[in-house]
């Protein structure tokens, strides 16, 4: 879809043509024509239909242009010393038993980070600092990213949970408790009459450190060639993986294992599951409408909206928009106004199926617990000439108002 800019644009010059269509008539002093007249109706008709594009296109820049100014991150504010970090250079120094320079100094900082939490880094230490000190390019956006850390820049990237408008706290202490304020109730009293008291309930999102582990075979001889692009490549695949172990963590709907932080599908306390029978491009976009109206009866259509679906949902929801039944569907990125994104995260049932979230993400709180520890086992693969990495990043997450989300189950198949 077209930007602002060229939606306005575009519907500027068809103005014109309308426009210079009645004043040759003027000048002519008549009527115009049955051809002139059905141009004319089919100007107009172009014209209130750009109107409502461009309605719907600027408010999404304005949400963008929000969004962007709270996760961000000035360039020139990045030290010259962080963006002079090599993960690799960090790796072998580490191993030889003499850290030197900006590598040493990033470590050490962890060190005293993780002291401060109670915890202590039994390998190579990466701080907080350095996994969120990063600019976001956000789709329209005209700000490009600076990359700091391959595998924070990958991680941040690749995962649904950072780019959906999550609130993602860094360098945690142990056990945070973060107060929430519940609703606050008013009522009409007479001139002398005791008040009712409408104090609010106070509850609270508690987060609390889980581990989450991966393990990564380098190639020695890669190692001591140091290449850029093998780092940042080995950093991507590392992020990637980590980004996908979290979304599925936190979409999935199913009952949560042991150790492992509760799930959005569990959190969210206003949920529905649709019953009415399964019809090609009509009962899908139908449960999103009813996900809306089933949050504002819970009155929490506000704030960070946006849809988290099964990618098995997609073509319904994209073809529901050529459907002359259907009012609204799927206009890129968005689905009735409101930023979509998809994941495998999301639970579905082969043939039967599929998950989706709706809800104000800013009552989602992400909790990362100190920095990266990252173990490097010189030994272990030592007979194949490679060097084992173990990564390990403690983090939890909660939500502090579970009816500002809706989850449902869409059938995805007749049955």
């Amino acid at each position: 879809m077209k930007n602002s800019v060229e939606l306005k644009q575009e519907r500027a010059g068809i103005i014109t043509d309308a426009n210079a269509l009645l004043e040759l008539c003027k000048t002519e002093s008549r009527n115009l024509t049955a051809d002139e007249q059905v141009s004319y109706d089919e100007k107009m008709s172009k014209i209130d239909e750009l109107k409502k594009s461009l309605e719907m296109v600027e408010r999404q820049e304005k949400l963008n242009a929000e969004i962007a100014s709270k996760v961000v991150a000035p360039v020139s504010n990045e030290p010259k010393e962080v963006r002079d970090f090599s993960f690799f250079k960090a790796i072998n120094d580490f191993t030889d038993g003499k850290l030197t320079g900006v590598e040493r100094e990033m470590h050490e900082e962890a060190v005293n980070e993780a002291r401060s939490v109670g915890r202590s880094i039994d390998g190579l230490g990466i701080p907080s600092f350095m996994l969120e000190s990063r600019a976001v390019s956000q789709a329209g956006s005209a700000i490009a990213p600076t990359n700091v850390m391959g595998y924070a820049d990958a991680l941040r990237e690749n995962s649904v949970f950072s780019r959906v408008g999550a609130n993602i706290m860094t360098g945690l202490a142990a056990n945070t408790t973060i107060p929430v304020v519940g609703a606050q109730g008013v009522d009409w009293a007479t001139e002398v009459a005791a008040s009712d008291n409408g104090g609010a309930d106070f509850t609270k999102v508690e987060l609390t450190p889980f581990r989450l582990a991966s393990h990564v075979n380098i190639s020695k001889q890669l190692l001591l060639q140091n290449g850029a692009s093998a780092e940042q490549a080995i950093m991507r695949d590392l992020g990637r993986a980590t980004a996908a172990k979290i979304d599925e963590s936190i979409f999935k709907t199913a009952a949560n294992a042991a150790g492992i932080p509760v799930s959005l599908g569990v959190l969210a306390t206003s949920t529905f599951t649709a019953t009415t029978p399964f019809a090609d491009y009509a009962s899908i976009m139908l449960d999103f409408v009813l996900a809306e109206a089933q949050l504002a009866e819970e009155g929490g259509l506000d704030g960070n909206l946006a849809y988290v679906a099964s990618p098995k949902l997609m073509a319904q929801l994209k073809q529901s928009a050529q459907v002359a039944a259907v009012n609204a569907g799927m206009q890129g990125s968005l689905i009735n106004g409101y930023p979509t994104f998809f994941t495998n995260a999301c639970t579905n049932v082969a043939d039967t199926s599929a998950d989706f979230f709706f809800g104000d993400f800013s009552n989602l709180y992400v909790g990362m617990f100190g920095g990266l520890d990252i173990m490097v086992d010189p030994y272990s693969r030592a007979i194949n000439g490679e060097t084992r990495l173990v990564l390990n990043q403690y983090m939890d997450w909660g939500v502090s108002h579970g009816k500002s989300f809706v989850k449902n189950t869409s059938l995805t198949a007749s049955a």
